[in-house]
């Protein structure tokens, strides 16, 4: 474990990046999450710096880092050293004939979803190079690397693994470096507070939201309401960014921190959650349909590709009461959603273990003599110290 060095002006707090619109100070709504991603790019710099500064320090053979890094990718392409991205969504990068990542689209046929698809998609592309392309250059001056036109190409000379079954995700022809090899599955840990529960009785509802904080209050004290008068049984993880006393429970709802789904999913019937894609797989691998409300990232895709296999619903966040009450009686009560989910469990069966696929894909690339070349063609010969600033 090594210590990372922060610099000395948070990246967000630097004058010479700022978050950049599409037009102005304009938007569109439904973009705004990408335009959030890419900034993220600000902190290109420091990752670069840290990483090389590790490569020189310790010899490596590979570097495998988060997708949004970009800063250690280009460390790893000045190194001559091959790389690894891990991309936690699914694929969120232009591709011909594939709804652009975002909004939540479901695919489209005609000349209005062939002309929505390629809009977005250039919206997709725009926001990126201005909010992004910056502080890449940026890190990739630092380490003597030449100018790119766009950030995508810094994921040219790099194995993309994106952690989300091929089945799920939307059929393309995505780039030759990009492998999709399934949601690697935690271990299942015992059940503790949530204990107790009978496995009798009426349908099992669970709630499941983000482990993290993303504004879910209001929208689970909307879910507890639509509850509260359904005949089911209901299981809510609260996990550590909400505590039970914020809300008021139903007699026939409990509220844990934490239960494993492994333990639960087996008895229910429905998933209400918001869609991020650890959950999301979690359910479909145990044939469970869903209510899915979306907040942010990759959880609009997410649901968009639920609904378009009939294995749920999507519901907007700010949905009221009885719209979530409807929804969840549907999916209870409708048995293609049902159908649905099973026939997406499956499909998912035949994937690979993808804990094993993923480190086999590590492997790979580090003794992968076309990624090593690869690395090494788009590095210039170039005799400045990685940390000389940039001009």
């Amino acid at each position: 474990m090594v210590q990372f060095k922060e610099p000395d002006v948070h990246p967000f707090d630097d004058p010479a990046y700022a978050d950049r619109a599409l037009i102005g100070s304009w938007t569109p709504a439904s973009f705004r999450s990408v335009q959030g991603e890419a900034y993220t790019a600000v902190w290109a710099s420091a990752w670069a710096l840290n990483v090389s500064d590790e490569l020189r320090r310790d010899k490596a053979d590979l570097v495998v880092a988060d997708f949004v890094l970009l800063g250690a990718f280009a460390a790893a392409e000045a190194a001559r050293i091959p790389s690894v991205a891990l991309m936690h969504t699914v694929y969120p990068w232009p591709v011909a004939k594939v709804p652009p990542y975002g909004p939540g689209y479901a695919p489209k046929a005609g000349p209005s979803g062939f002309c929505r698809d390629v809009l977005g998609r250039l919206i997709v592309s725009k926001l990126w190079v201005r909010n992004a392309l910056l502080p890449l250059n940026s890190a990739r001056a630092l380490c003597g690397l030449h100018v790119l036109r766009s950030p995508f190409q810094q994921y040219g000379a790099v194995r993309v693994l994106v952690l989300v079954s091929p089945v799920f995700d939307w059929p393309a022809r995505f780039p030759a470096n990009v492998r999709h090899v399934g949601t690697p599955e935690d271990i299942a840990k015992p059940m503790g507070a949530g204990g107790g529960w009978p496995i009798e009785g009426s349908p099992l509802v669970v709630v499941s939201l983000s482990t993290l904080d993303q504004g879910q209050s209001s929208l689970l004290r909307k879910i507890l309401v639509a509850l509260a008068d359904l005949p089911v049984r209901a299981l809510v993880t609260l996990g550590p960014a909400l505590e039970a006393g914020e809300f008021e429970r139903p007699q026939n709802v409990r509220l844990v921190k934490f239960v494993s789904h492994d333990e639960v999913l087996p008895q229910a019937h429905a998933l209400v959650t918001q869609c991020g894609i650890g959950t999301v797989t979690k359910s479909l691998r145990h044939g469970v349909p869903m209510v899915c409300l979306p907040l942010v990232g990759d959880q609009h895709d997410n649901a968009a590709r639920v609904v378009a296999r009939n294995a749920g619903i999507r519901l907007c966040a700010k949905a009221d009461c009885g719209c979530i009450r409807s929804a969840i009686v549907r999916v209870l009560r409708d048995e293609r959603f049902r159908e649905g989910a099973l026939a997406l469990r499956s499909a998912m069966s035949s994937d690979e273990a993808p804990a094993q696929h993923s480190a086999d894909q590590i492997e790979q690339a580090a003794f992968s003599p076309s990624l090593g070349a690869l690395a090494r063609c788009c590095t210039p010969a170039i005799n400045r110290r990685w940390t000389e600033p940039p001009t």
